[in-house]
């Protein structure tokens, strides 16, 4: 139960773009990490360990829709899959088939057909599976539908998910000249005009207990990536911290990572890491007795694999075990994190990419060298005040000349 309620909360910051759509009761549910992670017996058919045969990397294209209690959230696709062509030369595996589930490290099986033309993938396949709960994500066909209602509180749409009990297989299709695999039969826009961007034909990730949906991807597209050369990373985007204000571990980073170089070159994810920094770039550390038993590794860490998944660790987010409440904050002002990308022995690093979480405060321009000369506070209607009082401009005067200005609230 670590993390499920607060993943209910997260959510609502991520789609609060879409909030005029009002769920049909879905939630926020974490993905099965046991049975991958820590190697726990599962109850139902899932692949955790890579499969023989030869393995391809693709990096992922199209589009996809969370679903959650709180809303949707139409976003691109990002991020790579893994394709193992077994030695039978007719048997395929997929890794995270659906791009929501990226990190989990779970495989399910398809099979060639028509010549090699197509890979046939069997729908009801498991793609995690939540042992403390008792429900996985399975593969499943369907359509979403916007319907239009009106209240007392105005017009508000409610979007519905029709599974397609007919649909057996998804179908890719392979394009050997190319390098490329296109999910077959779907349809959906990203860009159409609010709110009908919600509304898209495609493979789903359905919940095993009661069929509610909890994603669905349209204009899926696979594409090879070539031999890795050394590159410089585009820089990450950091998009929220969350701090919970205790050491219980709820306290998270929430990130985005583009599997692309600074010239839109596609990187490769098997070479690529990220580090946090905090405040005046001070490197973080995860260190062994802290994260290693939950999160499976042996030593501590300062660069974490790209996908590393853990009991703290997913694609796009990480815990920590700090809170900036107490007498050893994790940090005083700012949070960020840069990407390393080493390849035949060269590394190439992005910026350091840092969300400001609290002001800048006289102290911090302190240990930059520079001495506070005046402090003065003015209210919103620019009248100076002896002190602060409810919401407060403070305008700080340095001994260089410059200034600063913050809101504060006292």
């Amino acid at each position: 139960m670590k993390k499920f309620s607060l993943l209910l909360m997260s959510v609502a910051v991520a789609v609060s773009a879409m909030a005029g759509v009002k769920s049909a009761g879905n939630a926020y549910r974490p993905l099965g990490k046991s049975a991958a992670t820590i190697k726990a017996p599962s109850r139902v058919d899932i692949i955790t360990e890579q499969p023989e045969g030869t393995v391809v990397t693709y990096s992922r294209g199209g589009e996809y829709l969370l679903s959650s209690l709180y809303g949707y959230e139409p976003a691109v696709q990002t991020g790579r899959v893994k394709v193992t062509y077994a030695p039978d030369g007719k048997t395929v595996y997929i890794e995270d088939p659906l791009c929501y589930g990226e990190g989990v490290g779970t495989w399910v099986e398809g099979e060639l057909v028509d010549d090699g033309r197509y890979i046939s993938v069997p729908l009801g396949q498991y793609v995690s599976y939540n042992e403390e709960y008792g429900y996985g994500l399975i593969l499943a066909w369907g359509s979403t539908d916007v319907i239009e209602f009106e209240d007392e509180d105005g017009v508000f749409y409610w979007l519905d998910f029709i599974r397609d009990e007919r649909a057996e297989v998804a179908l890719y299709a392979i394009d050997a000249a190319t390098g490329t695999i296109t999910l077959e039969g779907t349809e959906g826009s990203v860009d159409n005009p609010y709110p009908y961007d919600c509304v898209a034909t495609g493979l789903a990730g359905v919940w095993s207990d009661d069929g509610s949906v909890a994603t669905i991807e349209w204009n899926t597209t696979w594409t090879v990536m070539g031999d890795a050369v050394p590159a410089v990373p585009a820089n990450p985007e950091v998009t929220e911290f969350f701090d919970c204000g205790n050491e219980d571990g709820y306290t998270r980073l929430d990130f985005n990572i583009n599997l692309v170089d600074v010239d839109g070159n596609m990187l490769n994810p098997d070479y690529l890491t990220y580090s946090i920094f905090t405040d005046n770039d001070q490197l973080f550390t995860f260190d062994y007795d802290t994260y290693g038993l939950n999160n499976g590794f042996e030593a501590d860490m300062t660069e974490i694999p790209y996908g590393y998944s853990g009991f703290d660790f997913y694609l796009r987010r990480v815990y920590f075990y700090r809170t900036n409440a107490g007498d050893n904050p994790l940090f005083t002002w700012r949070i960020g994190m840069q990407l390393n990308y080493t390849v035949d022995g060269v590394t190439n690093k992005s910026d350091i990419v840092y969300l400001e979480v609290y002001p800048h405060t006289a102290v911090d321009e302190l240990s930059a060298g520079k001495a506070v000369t005046d402090v003065r506070y003015y209210n919103m209607a620019g009248q100076q005040m002896a002190q602060p009082n409810g919401l407060t401009i403070q305008v700080t005067t340095y001994s260089d000349g410059s200034t600063s200005a913050v809101k504060v609230v006292k």
